[in-house]
């Protein structure tokens, strides 16, 4: 009889990690992650409309512990659907909303320089 066979399989293994929590975080809506660099703070979600149009989504973020995303908090950003026809006046109109939401887009980043700041980064 042959000796038994032996194979390494890897697990994941999970259990509860107490981390620090910055105060701008709105709080984590899934307390499950994978791995520790999955871990994300998330600010308030501030929803950027044209027209009553959501275009942009944006809110404070840090990954304090992935090798790909900035470690110290940032501003994340991301676009929801621009596309679309317009006439002229349409054309106009959303020219003067982007403009807008621009305006609210650099009091977001005033935020989070004052939240680095507070941080001393």
């Amino acid at each position: 009889m042959s000796d038994p066979r032996t194979v390494t399989v890897n697990v994941l293994v999970t259990k509860p990690l107490e981390i620090e929590e910055p105060d701008w975080c709105a709080g984590h809506s899934d307390d499950r992650a994978e791995f520790k660099a999955d871990i994300t703070h998330k600010g308030r979600e501030h929803v950027l409309k044209v027209g009553g149009f959501p275009l942009f989504r944006a809110m404070l973020a840090q990954a304090p512990y992935s090798q790909h995303a900035p470690s110290a908090p940032c501003l994340y950003v991301e676009q929801l659907d621009l596309t679309g026809s317009y006439t002229p006046d349409e054309v106009e109109d959303l020219a003067d909303a982007l403009v807008e939401v621009a305006a609210r887009l650099r009091a977001l980043g005033r935020e989070l320089d004052a939240v680095l700041e507070e941080e001393g980064r």
